[in-house]
């Protein structure tokens, strides 16, 4: 049995609840969460200035000496000839190497923001899902849930986790509740509501997980590093 820890962060591309973007600031917060295997979402690769032209996700990997793979939702094509293309999306950083991993675009209304599945199978045996759904559409949230649940079907054990941008119980994630288990454990804490960042009102940032995975704790952090709070769960892979 493997006993680690797993966040799920969405970042804000470092912009933290006054604005200013700080991805140091980021980075200490993912620091202070000292997980194993850590779920980022709107994470700027070169995408613009606002982020400094940054590749957020190496620089987070570098910082936190943790292996990373990224999920582009957003590809445009860079300002100059030779410059790397500009990305925007979902990353999964290891302390235990990443054996494999692939991107699964997610349906999208017309003329919306696209979205994605990132799956990363770890060493020890198990696959995370790190996935950002539409904000502003059930509809397009359940043709997403499902898109993930035939995309996860064969991963055994599994922890998916993400923005879900809909609450636990909402009819749009049945397609993944009827498999997964919401990952939320523990008493009090505000009931794990994680948005706005500032006063939690809704509990949009989930971790769910398959059979073989226990959850023994999970908590949620406060913080001013971004207009999310991010959820820590302590896990046993392979527990019966």
């Amino acid at each position: 049995m493997t006993r680690l820890r797993l966040a799920t962060a969405n970042i804000a591309h470092g912009r933290g609840r006054r604005g200013r973007v700080d991805l140091r600031r980021t980075a200490q917060l993912l620091a202070r969460l000292d997980a194993d295997v850590l779920c980022l979402q709107e994470v700027d690769r070169h995408w613009s200035a606002r982020s400094a032209w940054a590749d957020q996700a190496a620089e987070l990997a570098t910082g936190l000496a943790m292996t990373v793979v990224y999920g582009p939702a957003v590809r445009a094509a860079p300002l100059a000839p030779g410059d790397p293309p500009r990305e925007y999306g979902n990353a999964v950083l290891s302390r235990s190497p990443i054996l494999a991993h692939r991107v699964v675009g997610l349906p999208v209304p017309p003329r919306a923001e696209p979205r994605c599945l990132l799956l990363a199978q770890i060493e020890g045996g198990f696959t995370v899902g790190c996935v950002h759904l539409q904000h502003n559409s059930a509809a397009a949230r359940t043709r997403q849930a499902a898109a993930v649940a035939q995309a996860v079907a064969g991963a055994d054990p599994l922890v998916l986790a993400g923005d879900f941008n809909a609450e636990p119980g909402q009819p749009e994630l049945a397609a993944l509740t009827a498999r997964l288990t919401d990952g939320w454990t523990a008493a009090g804490s505000g009931g794990g509501r994680t948005f706005p960042a500032r006063l939690p009102m809704r509990r949009l940032d989930q971790i769910l997980v398959s059979s073989g995975v226990r959850v023994s704790r999970s908590a949620v952090v406060r913080t001013d590093a971004s207009d999310h709070r991010p959820v820590v769960v302590d896990l046993e892979i392979g527990a019966g």
